[in-house]
């Protein structure tokens, strides 16, 4: 499996990833590589000497590659997953990180296996990878698949495919077979600590919050899950979530507290009136009535200026109104998508969407530009980038007055 891809949405240019590409290859274009006898002597001094290890080595060894598909297969990975991590962290923290897994990955090959000299940064990009299975578990990976005769692209979740990845350098490593040997070429037990430096920076990075948390980290996903298995074996054992009383409480003297019933607010008050909106758009979201739900969410907006619904709800009425040719509402509806849910990972689309109601409906020039930039810079599919290049272009070509 060749990753070719992810869903991943950037958030700006990943300019420190562009410069260790680019430094990869100028090196190696350079003539700085291990093509050949010749040229492996030449580089002797830089590549890592297990029998005389010097400290720049531990640095220049990460930026020279053996040959084209050495070369290659490395960029690939470092484009496809150093891109969203340099997003993570920032130029600066990325580029440390890049470095210092570099670093770990070589002191892990000299302390287990380290018998030939050794160049290239799959170390480093190990550490990368294992920094993309911790902050973007639940993106997905587009693969190139190789079966037999048969090449065909498809989706895997980024959790099994770097977990396989993971695993798969682990039981090299560590295999009887390959112990202590620099095997085929390959040196798996660099790969092998990059991850393992790469993974557990990152978690501590998210844990001790110097990293922003996301409800998708791994972190958070494995205590959601830990919550979800100790509820499930709480209900198995026939737990009653209202008759619970905790061991404390039952150690303290008893209180009495007076129990009092919440009355919803009054339905001829705004509260009320807005709670009631609310359950309607609930309703009809649920049934799939889209009319209903939208005019339902026109009247909410009209007692609530900051009413905001849940993702898909906001999402569909927004979709609903653009339908049906309310295009001032359907115009609102996306902007308030946009400014509470910055993190849905289609934004490009709803970028999209307002730039053709700004720009074709709206006559708000200015804005559908804005917004049609930002499409073209996220968008994937082929065929809406050429809308929006092509509305872009409409717009440019405008007249002035």
């Amino acid at each position: 499996m060749i990753p070719i891809g992810t869903d991943y949405q950037m958030r700006g240019r990943p300019w420190a990833n562009y410069a260790l590409v680019a430094a990869n290859v100028g090196l190696f274009f350079l003539g700085l590589h291990g093509m050949t006898r010749a040229s492996i002597m030449g580089i002797s001094t830089l590549m890592l000497q297990p029998d005389n290890p010097q400290l720049h080595q531990f640095f220049t060894c990460t930026f020279l590659h053996a040959g084209w598909a050495h070369l290659i297969g490395n960029m690939l990975f470092l484009w496809i997953f150093g891109n969203a991590v340099n997003d993570r962290f920032g130029h600066v923290g990325y580029l440390a990180f890049y470095l210092a897994g570099g670093v770990l990955a070589g002191v892990g090959y000299l302390l287990l296996s380290g018998t030939a000299p050794v160049l290239g940064a799959s170390g480093a990009i190990s550490a990368v990878t294992g920094a993309y299975l911790v902050l973007l578990p639940r993106t997905r990976v587009t693969v190139l698949f190789f079966f037999f005769y048969i090449l065909t692209p498809m989706e895997i979740s980024s959790l099994f495919f770097l977990l396989f990845q993971l695993v798969y350098n682990l039981v090299m490593s560590l295999s009887t077979q390959f112990a202590g040997q620099y095997a085929g070429g390959v040196a798996y037990a660099a790969h092998s600590s990059g991850y393992v430096f790469g993974i557990g920076v990152s978690a501590a990075l998210l844990a001790t919050r110097l990293l922003p948390r996301d409800p998708f980290d791994l972190l958070n996903l494995i205590s959601a899950s830990r919550r979800r298995s100790r509820y499930r074996r709480m209900a198995t054992r026939g737990f009653d979530p209202f008759g619970f009383v905790s061991p404390t409480l039952r150690r303290e003297s008893p209180r009495k507290v007076k129990a009092r019933t919440v009355e919803p607010p009054p339905a001829d008050t705004p509260a009320g009136r807005q709670l009631q909106l609310r359950k309607d758009i609930s309703a009809a979201h649920r049934r799939g009535d889209l009319t209903e739900a939208a005019s339902k969410y026109l009247q909410l907006v009209q007692i609530a200026d900051d009413a905001l619904l849940s993702l898909p709800q906001q999402l569909d009425v927004a979709n609903q109104l653009m339908a049906s040719n309310q295009y001032p509402a359907a115009a609102d509806a996306y902007e308030r998508f946009l400014k509470h849910y910055g993190k849905y990972e289609h934004l490009a689309d709803i970028h999209l969407m307002l730039g053709l109601i700004y720009g074709r409906y709206l006559n708000q020039f200015e804005q559908a530009t804005e917004h049609l930039e930002l499409a073209i810079k996220g968008l994937e599919d082929p065929g809406k980038v050429e809308l929006a290049r092509a509305d872009l272009a409409r717009l440019r070509s405008r007249p002035s007055r």
